[in-house]
């Protein structure tokens, strides 16, 4: 696994300990990644962060900070290991690495440097859709992060997007494939526009 763009190119990341995990395969990364455009400036926000790759990619393709949210204190521990690859490399992005729960937002969304503008999501498949509607279902986490564009990796079995598409508190969904991985992506908004 490898950083794909940016400063950080071609960078090679540590990989998780447990086989299995389910990383974002590269292929579907760098097509997601060049959909998205420019990352300068912007803040990210990555969920079930895993390895820390699609923050670290962010972070490579310009991002002024991303923060990694993860509890499995394995992954924490990649995590650390990644950041310090890739602040080797010259990348400016400061790197938040944050061991929470990612329902604990009340805890780790006030210590963010300003609201994300954009979000990723990769928890594991078998609880994906259930961790999907607690989110996008919590007011104060809605309104914590109104207006950031939201990517999540759901499962690509058949029908799996239907456990997504009636989400509350999101507009303009989108569900992206890339060879096997599917997205959704959607804008944030607490209220209707």
């Amino acid at each position: 696994m490898n950083i794909i763009s940016g400063t950080a190119r071609n960078l090679v990341l540590a990989e998780l300990p447990d086989n299995g995990i389910r990383p974002t395969a590269i292929r579907a990364r760098k097509a997601l990644f060049d959909s998205l455009g420019d990352f300068a400036g912007c803040g990210v926000l990555d969920l079930c962060a895993g390895s820390g790759a699609l923050a670290l990619e962010a972070a490579s393709r310009g991002a002024a900070w991303c923060a990694m949210v993860e509890k499995d204190p394995a992954h924490l521990e990649c995590i650390r290991e990644n950041c310090r690859r890739i602040s080797a490399t010259g990348t400016t992005a400061k790197l938040l690495i944050m061991e929470f729960d990612i329902f604990c937002f009340d805890r780790y969304l006030p210590q963010l440097p300003e609201k994300p503008a954009l979000i990723f999501a990769d928890p594991p498949y078998d609880v994906s859709a259930d961790f999907f509607k607690k989110l996008t279902d919590s007011q104060s986490f809605v309104r914590a992060v109104n207006g950031a564009k939201l990517i999540w990796e759901i499962p690509g079995t058949p029908g799996a997007a239907g456990e997504f598409i009636n989400a509350k508190n999101l507009y303009n969904i989108q569900f992206r494939r890339f060879g096997s991985t599917v997205f959704l992506t959607a804008e944030i908004a607490g209220e209707e526009k």
